[in-house]
């Protein structure tokens, strides 16, 4: 063991004495203190965050030119996002109508949208709509009937085509009208 140790303290006396050559003692002095204040302060802060996405770029110049442009990005994106939730937000509030060309609608359809339009009045608080069951039946028993009528006089227009020529020339009079106005 003394031989060991002999070994030991001879090549620990040995480095003591042979000191690296040291260049830059400015620098090493800069790192060592900027590590030390990094300890203390554990946050993340601005200069971090930018250092971390730009820190590739070494041309100054360029370096704010990415940093302003990807401002520029993030602000025209919060942007369309606030005009699209805005927009969707208006949407959600207006009235939901559904028409049928092809036909009669089911009863069952025109229920279920009655039900739907009773219950509407939870999005809007302030227009209290109150809809009873009787006045429900009674909506939906005339709609029925509407339909039928509606029906039947398609089915008149069919049947005679001078009176279809009619209308159809009184639709198209109508239409350039309201295209005039």
């Amino acid at each position: 063991m003394t031989r060991e140790s002999e070994k030991y303290n001879k090549v620990l006396d040995l480095l003591r004495k042979s000191k690296p050559a040291l260049d830059s003692t400015d620098d090493i002095e800069r790192k060592v203190i900027k590590r030390i204040s990094k300890v203390g302060h554990s946050g993340l802060n601005l200069s971090d965050i930018i250092d971390f996405l730009f820190g590739w770029v070494y041309i100054g110049w360029v370096r704010r030119s990415l940093i302003g442009a990807s401002i520029v990005l993030v602000l025209v994106f919060a942007y369309q996002q606030t005009i699209i939730l805005k927009r969707i937000d208006f949407l959600s509030r207006q009235t939901i109508v559904i028409d049928r060309e092809n036909g009669p609608a089911l009863s069952d359809e025109v229920e279920k949208m009655l039900t739907m339009y009773k219950n509407s009045w939870k999005r809007f608080p302030s227009k209290n709509i109150t809809i009873s069951e009787k006045q429900m039946k009674e909506l939906l028993e005339a709609v029925n009937e509407l339909q039928l009528k509606y029906k039947d006089l398609e089915n008149l227009i069919e049947g005679d085509p001078e009176l279809k020529k009619m209308i159809e020339k009184k639709m198209i009079e109508n239409s350039r009208t309201k295209i005039n106005l």
